[in-house]
């Protein structure tokens, strides 16, 4: 302790004196820039950068008293902009609450949890779920839409319609300071761990420090997976509060870090789904605090791994409307499905590989002993992922044991009810227990499928 006293008496000096050059370079700025608005809110710019708040705050004054419509100055103190006139932001708001109050109820909209909405969509507000023209969106989305707010043109986050001349040219804002800035130069700021992307796309939204362009690239696959999904599961879709959010890590060090914080040793897949704790959680804008899944991006694997957490999330944000904690087995096999049965090809290619590891296996020890862990062999851990989306792919098929077909559409049905956790559990183990003696059909499924494989 005393060595580190030591050592700040020594910097103190030297501190005192760097502070001293900073207003001297402050006070030469600030008479450079004289009367001109735009010079003089630079200056105060550069002062709030070096920490000067005060002064910074005292330029910006300045400046309004020259120019008072200055934006930047106005934005900088924490006005706000009303029918054309600034003023501090709480009056601004208050003002445009009377008159957003006004118009609407005069339309015959009504107030649910602050936010207007027709009558006929009040029960949907109360529960969470906003509509606007042909998306489902939240409570906060709900608020900027209505305020003319639009999805930027490559990421779908929502930017004040007067930046759209900036987003139509693929400009992108970064930081807290207003700066508009190209892909190459977000991509530089977003690589960041602290500062992912946050992309949407139909249904998901997907975080990463990867360059724009890759994850682009895999919103497509994402959508596929949620798509897959609701086929085999039931055409459901969670409150837009729990739309699927998917983590992807552009290194294997940052997906072990994510593990780390995340998993609960479900990781070993490649795709895991956060555990379901409050320290789990990330926030996302417009979201809150969510549960994602998280992936890893590792070349031609990079497309499997996100359908498969993509999936997984969503029937992680599904299983809340009934409120039921799923099994393990039951959660992969929203993956795997989106894994490897997107299309006849990729379920029949690795359904070879399935063959080669003994095809289907005792579902009695499969349902009761499911695991993922990193102590498991690959070929036993990529074999219980293939058998859990196997076993739902039959029974969601048309070729599906009329008793296995009836088992699902009860697992399904209790899914889709509200506040029904009781009887999802019992639901998914008569559905196993219906499975367990058909293993002879489920094989002969499998090998249909293998004859679609690509030879």
């Amino acid at each position: 302790m005393k060595a580190l006293f030591a050592v700040l008496a020594l910097l103190a000096p030297a501190l005192a004196q760097n502070a001293a050059q900073i207003k001297q370079e402050l006070k030469t700025k600030e008479s450079a820039a004289k009367q001109d608005a735009d010079a003089l809110f630079e200056v105060g710019r550069w002062a709030a950068e070096k920490g000067l708040a005060a002064e910074a705050k005292r330029i910006y004054q300045a400046v309004l008293k020259i120019r008072s419509d200055h934006e930047g100055a106005n934005q900088a103190i924490g006005n706000a902009l009303f029918e054309g006139k600034w003023l501090p932001a709480k009056e601004a708001e208050n003002l445009r609450r009377k008159a957003e109050a006004a118009q609407y109820a005069a339309k015959g909209f009504v107030e649910v949890q602050g936010v207007w909405v027709e009558k006929e969509r009040v029960d949907d507000a109360k529960r969470g779920i906003f509509h606007h023209e042909n998306e489902l969106v939240t409570k906060d989305e709900k608020v900027l839409l209505m305020r003319g707010y639009v999805r930027h043109p490559d990421t779908g986050e929502l930017i004040d319609p007067k930046f759209q001349d900036k987003a139509a040219q693929h400009l992108h804002p970064i930081g807290n300071d207003g700066r508009w800035v190209d892909v190459k130069e977000a991509d530089k700021f977003h690589n960041d761990g602290q500062r992912p992307w946050f992309v949407r796309s139909a249904y998901c939204t997907l975080g990463s420090n990867l360059p724009l362009e890759q994850i682009d690239a895999l919103r497509q696959e994402a959508d596929k997976a949620v798509e897959r999904a609701r086929e085999a599961f039931g055409e459901l879709m969670p409150k837009p509060i729990h739309r699927p959010v998917i983590l992807i890590a552009d290194t294997t060090q940052r997906y072990q870090e994510l593990g780390a914080i995340f998993s609960d040793g479900t990781d070993a897949a490649g795709a895991f789904l956060a555990r379901d704790r409050e320290d789990a959680q990330i926030r996302v804008p417009m979201l809150g605090n969510v549960r994602p899944a998280v992936t890893l991006s590792e070349g031609q694997h990079t497309p499997y791994y996100v359908r498969h957490a993509a999936a997984m999330a969503w029937l992680s944000g599904v299983s809340e409307i009934s409120g039921a904690e799923l099994p393990l087995w039951l959660v992969e096999a929203a993956g795997s499905l989106a894994r490897y049965f997107v299309n006849d090809s990729d379920a029949g290619w690795y359904g070879k590989q399935q063959m080669q590891r003994g095809g289907v296996k005792n579902l009695k020890a499969f349902f009761a002993g499911f695991h993922i862990d990193g102590t498991m062999e690959q070929a036993e851990m990529l074999g219980s992922l293939y058998m859990a989306g196997l076993v739902v792919s039959y029974a969601s098929s048309k070729q599906a044991d009329p008793t296995a077909a009836a088992a699902w559409k009860a697992v399904k049905d209790a899914l889709a009810t509200p506040g029904a956790a009781s009887k999802v559990g019992p639901a998914v183990e008569k559905f196993a227990a219906a499975m367990v003696p058909l293993e002879a059909k489920l094989t002969t499924y499998l090998q249909e499928l293998i004859k679609l494989a690509p030879q």
